[in-house]
């Protein structure tokens, strides 16, 4: 009998997002709140002025959403200084990543990353049944030379999320600078900046200039850290025109819904509440960083609202008896790092309780 599932699918590490608090509260017991640090969730939640306009946009629910998402590129093209024509919008970068591989990548091709990058980039290789190799880590951050060392003939993409989820550490322009000047020009380079609008690095690549020159790169940004729309599920990419033409292709219709759409577009104009999130997220960065240094807990400075951190021991247990204490933080096991914690940074007041439950499960 032939077989009806490809090999290579029951092979996939599927990609193990955390329990929603409302499963975890059921299953545990537990009343009260939760301080859910494992997503990288806004903890302020969606912009206000998002909130507004799709409870004003409600009304037309029962029509289907704009499938070019013309006025949310227009308003991205603005936002950026690039061409509209150089932008596609998808259901969160996780889709975007998806279309990337249907569109790029042939069986039997090499896609190439940093181990403990973000897992969405390894499970489209892995998809898309390529010959995926992950270069270690040089101080946590990417090694380019390294990775410059692994390009073959055959290699199609090298990914970079930078800044690095679930890492936090960033590579800087000329860094980049040196690596575009080096790698083929028939290579694809995707950069997954996520977290870009909360980096404070001074040295943060442009690399929307690589698509301005031409170049073989892509460019990925989300909604759904800084903006707050997680659950709304819109992210965008910058390519040159045939790539975005390329990834329109494979892309289902109406995959951004009309509320995402629209949420997306406030969202982009909310000074007031990207200064707010910055601002909470740098005072809760620092109140983390000043309680693991008095505990001795190894960590690494971040550019995102995330920070990660090394128990130096197996972190099952530490992550079970948080959660009963009702805090939620992602463990990194799946990530091939089975010592290491990533905690969302929360409210002052998420913050507070996840050191005081920590305090009391870590010296234990």
């Amino acid at each position: 009998m032939k077989k009806l599932i490809r090999d290579n699918v029951l092979r996939i590490e599927q990609y193990e997002p955390g329990m929603p608090v409302e499963v975890l509260k059921r299953e545990l017991a537990i009343e009260g709140e939760f301080s859910n640090l494992a997503s990288n969730e806004n903890p302020l939640g969606p912009s206000p002025l998002a909130i507004n306009a799709i409870k004003k946009s409600l009304e037309n629910g029962n029509l289907y959403p704009d499938n070019r998402c013309y006025y949310l590129k227009e308003k991205i093209a603005e936002h950026l200084g690039v061409p509209s024509k150089n932008l596609g919008v998808g259901n969160g970068t996780t889709e975007l990543i998806y279309l990337i591989g249907v569109a790029f990548l042939n069986p039997g091709e090499t896609f190439i990353m940093s181990e403990s990058s973000f897992i969405m980039a390894k499970i489209i290789a892995q998809i898309m049944d390529n010959k995926l190799i992950e270069v270690p880590l040089k101080e946590y951050r990417h090694d380019l030379n390294n990775i410059l060392r692994k390009i073959t003939s055959d290699t199609k993409i090298v990914y970079f999320d930078n800044p690095m989820n679930p890492i936090g550490t960033v590579v800087a322009q000329q860094e980049f600078s040196m690596f575009m000047e080096k790698i083929p020009e028939d290579i694809i380079v995707v950069f997954d900046e996520a977290y870009y609008e909360y980096v404070n690095s001074k040295n943060f690549p442009n690399t929307l200039r690589f698509i301005e020159e031409g170049r073989n790169v892509i460019v990925l940004r989300t909604f759904s850290k800084m903006y707050g729309l997680a659950g709304f599920r819109v992210g965008y990419c910058a390519a040159k025109e045939e790539f975005i033409d390329a990834i329109n292709r494979v892309s289902p219709p109406f995959s951004v819904n009309r509320f995402a759409q629209i949420g997306a577009v406030a969202a982009l104009k909310d000074k007031t509440f990207i200064e707010r999130t910055k601002e909470m997220n740098e005072s809760g960065k620092k109140y983390l960083y000043e309680n693991f240094e008095k505990m001795s807990v190894f960590y690494i400075p971040s550019e995102t609202n995330f920070v990660t951190i090394d128990v130096k021991k197996g972190t099952k247990r530490i992550f079970e008896e948080l959660q009963r204490k009702s805090v939620i933080v992602r463990p990194l096991t799946m990530y091939g790092k089975p010592t290491f914690l990533r905690v969302t940074v929360g409210t002052p007041e998420q913050n507070r309780r996840f050191i005081e439950a920590f305090k009391q499960v870590y010296k234990d």
